[in-house]
């Protein structure tokens, strides 16, 4: 039978991007729930779930109300076993749905950054072939705390808590890993969106950004390449 993978999608411009490609990739089925405007499926009649990122406050139900119920859906995926991946806002959503903290971030991390596994982390299934750290790209501005139970996985000077494991299966990472060119692309030229880095970094290191992407991105690409996979393998849904 086909594995088929649910993906909760919280706005239009943090879609799934490469993970798409990786799936297609491995013949996985995926059913993506814009979870503005859908009603949310129950995770558990899928064999994963992927949380994407997105501009809202994972603290803030009372402005984005679904948060009450995909926390709920986040804890019982959890509670079962089904393999998580909650990227940025889905993994401040997971640390949420499992007791523990979001708040508001000194500065608001935008770039590629090289992000340092801890001592659990290089061990954890999910960075095997990694090379003691993961490149990644940024754009948040709050963090999460890790919950009770959970096992830290990496850390980098700005932000303590950058990944997550609680349990076997169910994995939160404050960092983005799905970017493909037309999401960066967006991302870096869309006017308000543009704008949005501007105003954080200042012009100077938004043009230095810019043109460091064709030079960061391949390296970026094999590397969620090599996470996404390990997850998809540690969930059973690869061999």
């Amino acid at each position: 039978m086909t594995k088929q993978v649910l993906v909760f999608q919280h706005i239009w411009d943090a879609p799934l991007g490469l993970l798409a490609t990786f799936l297609q990739k491995h013949e996985i089925a995926y059913h993506i729930v814009d979870v503005e405007t859908e009603a949310l499926p129950d995770p558990l009649t899928y064999d994963a779930l992927i949380v994407l990122g997105g501009s809202q406050h994972a603290n803030d139900d009372a402005r984005y109300p679904y948060f009450i119920e995909e926390k709920r859906l986040i804890a019982s995926a959890v509670t079962h076993d089904l393999p998580y991946l909650g990227i940025c806002l889905g993994g401040q959503l997971l640390a949420l749905a499992l007791g523990g903290t979001v708040k508001r971030h000194t500065m608001t991390e935008i770039g590629f950054f090289d992000i340092p596994l801890t001592e659990e982390g290089k061990t954890d299934p999910l960075y095997a072939g990694l090379p003691g750290f993961q490149k990644v790209f940024h754009w948040h501005e709050d963090i999460f705390d890790i919950p009770q139970g959970a096992i830290h996985l990496a850390a980098n000077e700005n932000t303590l808590h950058q990944a997550f494991r609680f349990g076997h299966y169910a994995y939160g990472l404050q960092y983005h890993i799905e970017l493909d060119p037309t999401i960066l692309n967006t991302w870096f030229h869309h006017t308000g969106l543009k704008q949005e880095i501007i105003d954080n970094i200042g012009i100077d290191a938004y043009t230095t950004l810019e043109r460091s992407l064709d030079q960061l991105y391949p390296t970026y690409t094999e590397h969620s390449r090599i996470l996404f996979e390990n997850f998809l393998r540690i969930g059973g849904l690869i061999p």
